[in-house]
This record gives structure tokens, C-alpha cells and sequence, in this order.
């Protein structure tokens, strides 16, 4: 999830229109040199084992080239006591979070990052487990309130993303509009934009032997910040997202490289040209609709859930479309309700019976315990939303491999 809840909803409106119907920030700093002795982003292309899953076209297919729909949950913990929920739900995919600002928590010394190492092994770990139990991964560079720096904005004060060092001597102020010109700061920064692609290459360099590890998602739900909402503005972003791409295809040429647009998109003259040539890419969206009719009515608003199979297939049916405009996957890579609201167990018989009908891949979220959104309880069980999900998931089809 990112900066604003009805994001997930929004771009689905955005689409469901357009279906029916320059520089800035610090751009002109120069990036430090590629660090940790080594400089993935650099090199020319490397073998590297083929994935479990990869793209094919508009799908998903396994070794064998049998197509291949991911169902699972979201995951943005490295604490085993809830990921080690997953097998038990039947899922065979997750899309797992990594936040730049806990993985770098300093900014380089000398053109030398310092990962932190801990986590990374604990990363390590986390996805051997996937492995071991036959579930897929995407590797999701996931932000929520952009950056710790702007945490104060945030209720709760908690923010993930950009870490706050990446700030440090810009002084952007410490207010949303300050938060907004940050976010659209990034695309044009040539300084920032080479870290990020750092941490991106060193993820695909980390996992681009690992078998389960089928793709790597640039940025969740890309904000436009203060941008207008304009096609060279969703340009811009597009081509940021192809920029750090090509840092992972460097690396890893196989695996999916999977992108985002940003709210309310509209996608009739929009060019997917610099991330088609990356090749093996998918379209991440997210869907949070209550299914009443309403367009602006999400399940993140609260309440008994009271809508139907045919409005979330109306409200759905643009971005299949889309996706297969584009001849790329579509991957629904958010979507949920609260487990203690009545009615959850129709919204989820809805949405998975929806995902089977369009042979999507999804993910709900989340696998977690602290949250109000999580299937699990604080002790690290299965709500009776995770338990309702988990016989859906095992009442689909089994898939091939």
C-alpha cells in the first residue's frame, strides 16, 4: 500500500474512463560512483537460472510453457511467525516487499553502499522458505508515505520507502507540498534515480540464481507528486521505471520486470515503449473497489461489504483489457477488506471467482498480524477471512509444475 488508500481505487476509475472514451528537482547533481566493489548495474548481461515462472506474452508460463495464474498474499515482514502462514493457505505466490529505507539505512561512503546485512540474510531465508514449499516471489521495491523523512505526515508517523538520507542538505519541507515535490523530484534526479537502480541491480544480482524469485516489481503505486496530471508527466514516470529496469535487466535478463501507473491514468496516449524494450514486463494494479456501483467507494472506507460479482467484474473489466491491448500480464497485486467487517467472506468468494473467470494473477493483502488489513490475528493465526481464503484457494484447479 503507498501514501494515499483511495490510490488503488482511483486508477481503476482512470482506466475504466479511458476505456470507455521536464525537469526538476536535483536533476542536475551528478550520481556517486556504483558501489560495494562490484557494479551489476553496469555490466553487460549475465546468464542467470531460469525462473520457475516467467512472461511469455500476456501470461504466465512454467518450464513447460503450461500458463500459470499466481494467487496468493502480500508479504512485508521477515518475521517467520507470519510468513510461515503462507503454505498452510494454499497460495502459490507471494509479492514480497522490500523497502529501500530499511535495507540502506546510510547513504554510501564514497561511492560504497552499505547494505544491511542482517536483513538481507533474513531476506535470504525468508525466500529459501518460499522455495522450499513451492511458492513463487516477486520482489516488490515497495514505498508507503514515500520516505521516513516525511514520517510526521503519516498517521502514526510511520513511513517507508526513499530513505531520509537521500534528503539530507535538500531541505524539502516537511509538509505534503513538500512531500509532493519530493515524489516528482525523483523521476528527474539523476543522483537519486542511480541509487535506486543500485538497490534494484544488487536485488538482482542477490536473486537472479534463485529459482522461485520470478520477477522484480520498480516502485508500488509511483506517485505523480505535484506533476500535472498529464500524459508527458505518466511519461516521465514511465520512463523512470524503464530507466531502473534496465539496471536490473543488466543482471537478470529472464525474470519479469513489473510496473505501476499512477492514479487516475489515463492510458489512451500513453507509450510503453521504453519499458517494451526490456521485454518480460507485467502490469501491476490495485483494487480496493466495494463493488456497489459507486465508483469512489472502496472497501478501505469500512463498513458491511455490499457489493456484487457483476459490479467488480464491470469495475475489473478495463484493465484485463488493457493488458491484453498491450499484450502483457496483468497481475492484481492488491486487493482486500477488512476480516472483521461483515460480509468478507462474499467479497472474497467474489474477487477469487473473478480472478478464476479472467485467469488473472493476484495477491491479497496482507499476510500480517498488526494490521487491521492482515489475515492474521496479534498471535500469529488465521482470521476466519485467512480460513475462508485458504478453502477458495484450495477448491481452484491445481496448477502445472
Amino acid at each position: 500500500m503507498g501514501t494515499n488508500h483511495l490510490y488503488v481505487a482511483s486508477i481503476a476509475v482512470a482506466l475504466l474512463a479511458a476505456a470507455c472514451s521536464g525537469g526538476g528537482g536535483d536533476a542536475a547533481t551528478s550520481p556517486p560512483a556504483i558501489s560495494s566493489g562490484s557494479s551489476p548495474a553496469s555490466s553487460p548481461p549475465q546468464a542467470s537460472t531460469s525462473p520457475d515462472v516467467h512472461v511469455d506474452g500476456p501470461v504466465f508460463v512454467d518450464a513447460a510453457g503450461n500458463t500459470v495464474a499466481l494467487r496468493g498474499v502480500a508479504v512485508h515482514t521477515l518475521d517467520p511467525v507470519t510468513y510461515q502462514q503462507a503454505p498452510a493457505l494454499g497460495v502459490n505466490f507471494v509479492r514480497l516487499a522490500i523497502t529501500w529505507s530499511d535495507y540502506e539505512p546510510t547513504g554510501p561512503v564514497d561511492g560504497v553502499h552499505h547494505w544491511d546485512q542482517a536483513r538481507l540474510a533474513d531476506l535470504d531465508a525468508e525466500i529459501a522458505y518460499f522455495n522450499e514449499h513451492g511458492i513463487q516471489v516477486l520482489l516488490d521495491l515497495h514505498q508507503y508515505g514515500w520516505s521516513p523523512y516525511f514520517a510526521t505526515l503519516q498517521r502514526g508517523g510511520r513511513a517507508n520507502g526513499i530513505p531520509r538520507w537521500v534528503y539530507h542538505g535538500r531541505r524539502f519541507p516537511l509538509t505534503v507540498a513538500g512531500r509532493e515535490q519530493a515524489q516528482a523530484a525523483m523521476y528527474t534526479d539523476r543522483r537519486a534515480t542511480q541509487l535506486y537502480s543500485d538497490l534494484a541491480a544488487m536485488l538482482a544480482q542477490r536473486y537472479r540464481e534463485q529459482p522461485n524469485v520470478i520477477g522484480y516489481e520498480i516502485l508500488n503505486e509511483p506517485p505523480l507528486g505535484n506533476l500535472p496530471r498529464r500524459t508527458w508527466a505518466i511519461q516521465r514516470i514511465v520512463r523512470w521505471q524503464a530507466r531502473v529496469g534496465a539496471a536490473v535487466r543488466a543482471v537478470d535478463p529472464q525474470r519479469a520486470i513489473v510496473f505501476m501507473l499512477p492514479p487516475r491514468t489515463d492510458v489512451r496516449a500513453l507509450r510503453l515503449t521504453p519499458l517494451e524494450r526490456l521485454g518480460r514486463i507485467a502490469l501491476d494494479v490495485h483494487d480496493y473497489y466495494a463493488g456497489t456501483g459507486k465508483r469512489y467507494r472502496t472497501t478501505l472506507q469500512g463498513g458491511d461489504y455490499r457489493g456484487t460479482l457483476a459490479n467488480q467484474a464491470s469495475y475489473l473489466a478495463p484493465m484485463v483489457s488493457i493488458a491484453r491491448t498491450w499484450g502483457i500480464p496483468l497481475i492484481v497485486g492488491e486487493w482486500g477488506a477488512f476480516p472483521e467487517e461483515r460480509g468478507v467472506d462474499r467479497y472474497q468468494r467474489q474477487m477469487v471467482t473473478l480472478f478464476q473467470q479472467d485467469g488473472l494473477s493476484w495477491s491479497r493483502w496482507s499476510l500480517d498480524r498488526n494490521e487491521r488489513l492482515g489475515l492474521l490475528t496479534r498471535a500469529g493465526q488465521p482470521t476466519p477471512a485467512a480460513v475462508q481464503l485458504g478453502r477458495l484457494l484450495r477448491s481452484m484447479p491445481q496448477q502445472p509444475g
